[in-house]
């Protein structure tokens, strides 16, 4: 994947965010004329309550009759208040909303993407860090794009109407509010932006830390951490990157600071420019009283306007640009997520007869060097395969690349004759029941980790009869039932190795798929137990395709053909017999793990 980053207008991205939120929260899209309606009314109301009091007095109205009026006004106010603060907390939730949504979409985006970019460290890095820009934090991209430009909006009309106003002071009045706002935002923008390479060091820091924090609490690497007492490298490990947090934080805060000091020194000049022509007219009697109270509250709003504007605009600037960084994986993703109605069923019913690969190459993005190099193979229905060979020859790549999970550099690979990319992609995922050597066990019941929420049916006993977990499902108090893991249920049961192998082959067996891929699945075993699992396996895979992949050679006696694999190549093939015969590498390697498979006294084993 080639994510390139585009960046966008805050009209676009305004747009985009609507889009997104109409769906699920269409009313945040009246956030904006409520937000400016009740902020022109607060603006005029707060100016207009001062002048009225003064009003009243100069005029010595009836006390009870004016304070009941005033009293009035003021409740009326509050009630507005209270309304519009009600509001921002309901647009702020709603906001959240929207955010954890495009979590969801996210994620669902990530595990609908191909496989082979899920597991790309870059993609990884970008993923995290639009994430992180673009919706996951609270001060940055969604969380502030449309408070911001709504706020901003209705600052910028208020600061309007009161330049407007203020013509009855100086004709210049508006000039030097507009100008001095502007040079306010500009500056602040400018900050924002040199601030760039800070917030990319922290997004660095964060994807290093979340790592550590990952590690430090994962279950399977609780024993390494006590036994080897690795708590104090992490703790020094994420202390450094703590400081390092730190010392940039700091860094952003003195910016900030600077920028606070330069806004309030253009603050300072506009209300001396606004101030002082205003004290000038009342003293020459140009001016009411009532007209100077107005107009000296009126500019005393507009000093938190300018500080407010200049923050929002700001705000505004840089979210658009998180946003911007956002949309680079979420836009990406939006390609791979489905609506409920759309969602896809692998249709698995076609058989396989014939599988070919044909000069089938591959090597990992931004590397060169080729995991696998110029493999060409035939296997047809009803053929147990054993693709075996040393660690890192490459076994597992060829399977990957067979199951779509990766896609050739070079070459074809052909199911009953027709390129594989010529499938729907996930039918053609739905042809590979694997077991993997680490299969996932998910805190659900037994039943769901088989059939996946599917209704159960008889094939469902059939595949855990067929599996050899029958037995351990009847000694449980709750059968199928019973809850998997600690994860969510405290009393949830933790299998051992042997039962895990078991509830992924009736997994496997349960899909009713036409190729049965086993890749180095029985690893944890001794070499004994592994070579009977592999008997099992290959009785079940009958009228099948069945393909054991292993670093060592006890599937190799079932197998009708044996794909010796080296360096990314197909060294040799044939069945077991022709290699010990015909390959010495072959028959080396079999006679170092031989005695293994030997119950007794550990002799050599014989041909």
């Amino acid at each position: 994947m080639n994510l390139t980053h585009k960046k966008n207008s805050i009209f676009q991205n305004i747009h985009w965010y609507l889009t997104k939120a109409a769906p699920k929260f269409p009313k945040l899209k009246y956030g904006l004329l409520l937000t400016v309606t009740m902020s022109l009314i607060l603006l005029v109301a707060t100016s207009g309550v001062p002048t009225l009091i003064v009003w009243g007095l100069q005029e010595q109205l009836a006390f009870p009759q004016f304070a009941g009026f005033i009293l009035s006004i003021c409740v009326g106010l509050g009630c507005l208040v209270a309304g519009q603060a009600v509001y921002k907390t309901w647009m702020t939730w709603e906001n959240a909303n929207l955010r954890m949504q495009l979590s969801v979409d996210d994620g669902e985006g990530f595990l609908n993407s191909p496989f082979e970019e899920s597991i790309d460290t870059a993609v990884q890095k970008q993923r995290a860090r639009s994430s992180k820009l673009g919706y996951e934090d609270d001060d940055s991209g969604v969380a502030l794009l449309w408070p911001s430009f709504v706020d901003f909006s209705a600052t910028l009309i208020s600061v309007g109407v009161i330049a407007g106003l203020t013509l009855r002071i100086q004709w210049w009045s508006p000039i030097v509010i507009v100008t001095l706002t502007l040079l306010a935002g500009t500056l602040l923008v400018k900050f924002d932006r040199g601030q760039e390479k800070f917030r990319t060091s922290l997004a660095n820091i964060n994807f290093m830390q979340k790592y550590l924090y990952k590690e430090a609490f994962r279950l399977g690497a609780g024993k390494d951490i006590r036994l080897y007492h690795l708590r104090q490298q992490y703790h020094q490990k994420i202390a450094a990157l703590s400081q390092q947090m730190l010392a940039v934080q700091r860094q952003l805060d003195r910016e900030k600071i600077k920028a606070v000091w330069v806004v309030c020194l253009i603050d300072s000049v506009q209300l001396i420019l606004l101030y002082v022509p205003l004290v000038i007219q009342v003293s020459s009697h140009h001016l009411s009283l009532p007209a100077f109270t107005f107009f000296f509250t009126l500019l005393g709003t507009l000093s938190n306007l300018v500080r407010k504007g200049a923050t929002e605009f700001s705000q505004m600037i840089v979210a658009n640009e998180n946003l911007s960084v956002g949309r680079d994986y979420l836009d990406y993703a939006a390609q791979f997520i489905t609506s409920d109605s759309e969602q896809h069923q692998p249709q698995n019913k076609a058989q396989v007869e014939k599988i070919e690969f044909r000069n089938v190459s591959y090597h990992y993005p931004n590397h060169d060097q080729k995991i696998i190099d110029d493999v060409s193979f035939v296997i047809h229905k009803n053929t147990a395969v054993a693709l075996v060979g040393l660690n890192g020859a490459g076994k597992s790549t060829l399977v990957a690349l067979l199951m779509g999970l990766l896609k050739p550099t070079s070459g074809t690979i052909l199911i009953n004759d027709q390129p594989s990319e010529t499938f729907d992609y996930h039918d053609y995922l739905g042809l590979f029941a694997p077991v993997f050597q680490e299969s996932a066990t998910f805190a659900d019941t037994l039943e769901n980790n088989i059939t996946f929420g599917k209704t159960a049916t008889p094939a469902m006993e059939a595949a855990i009869r067929q599996s050899g977990l029958w037995k351990d499902v009847q000694d449980l108090p709750a059968g199928l039932q019973t809850n998997l893991t600690q994860y969510v249920d405290d009393q949830g049961m933790s299998l051992s190795g042997g039962q895990s192998q078991k509830l992924m082959l009736a997994r496997a067996l349960y899909q009713k798929r036409p190729v049965l891929i086993l890749d180095e699945p029985t690893a944890a075993l001794d070499a004994l137990a592994e070579s009977e699992l592999y008997q099992h396996y290959h009785d079940l895979s009958k009228g099948t395709i069945s393909i054991f992949i292993s670093h060592r050679l006890a599937s190799t006696q079932f197998a009708d053909i044996v794909f010796f694999v080296q360096n990314g190549r197909i060294a040799d093939a044939g069945t077991h017999q022709d290699l010990m015969k015909a390959n010495p590498a072959y028959a080396a390697l079999y006679h170092a793990q031989s005695q293994y498979y030997q119950e007794g006294d550990g002799a050599d084993a014989t041909e």
